[in-house]
C-alpha cells in the first residue's frame, strides 16, 4: 500500500462535504431497504439508520457463510480467503494517538500560579 491511506483524506470545505453528502445518501438509500418499506407502510416508526446498517452486515455475514459452506473443503476455503483479507486489509497506524510522539514539558506554567490563587 503506498503512503499509509493518505490519498483517501479529503481537505479544504469541499472535501469535508463529500463525507456528510455519501453518509446522507447512505441514510437515504436505507429508506429503500424491504424492511423499511414495510415499516413506513403499515405506518408504523422507521427504523433507525444503525440498525439497519448492522441487521445488513449480519445478513452478508449470513450469506457469506452460507455460500461458504457450498464448497466442497470450506475449512481450506475459508483459510484461503483469510490470506486474501491479510493481503487487501492492511492496518495502519493512527496519526491522532499521541503515543511515542514527545509530548514536551507537562508541568505547570508560570500563569497558573495566578488561577489557583482565587
Amino acid at each position: 500500500m503506498k503512503d499509509g491511506g493518505r490519498e483517501a483524506k479529503q481537505l479544504d470545505e469541499e472535501g469535508s462535504s463529500r463525507g456528510l453528502i455519501l453518509s446522507l445518501l447512505f441514510d437515504h438509500c436505507l429508506l429503500l431497504h424491504l424492511e423499511q418499506i414495510a415499516r413506513i407502510e403499515s405506518k408504523l416508526p422507521a427504523y433507525t439508520v444503525g440498525s439497519l446498517q448492522r441487521k445488513s452486515q449480519m445478513d452478508v455475514l449470513l450469506e457469506f457463510i452460507t455460500s461458504l459452506l457450498e464448497f466442497p473443503d470450506p475449512g481450506d476455503k475459508l483459510k484461503e480467503l483469510g490470506e486474501l483479507i491479510k493481503d487487501v486489509f492492511q492496518l495502519m497506524p493512527s496519526g491522532k494517538h499521541m503515543i511515542g510522539r514527545d509530548l514536551g514539558r507537562l508541568g505547570p506554567t508560570a500563569s497558573l500560579k495566578y488561577c489557583s490563587a482565587g
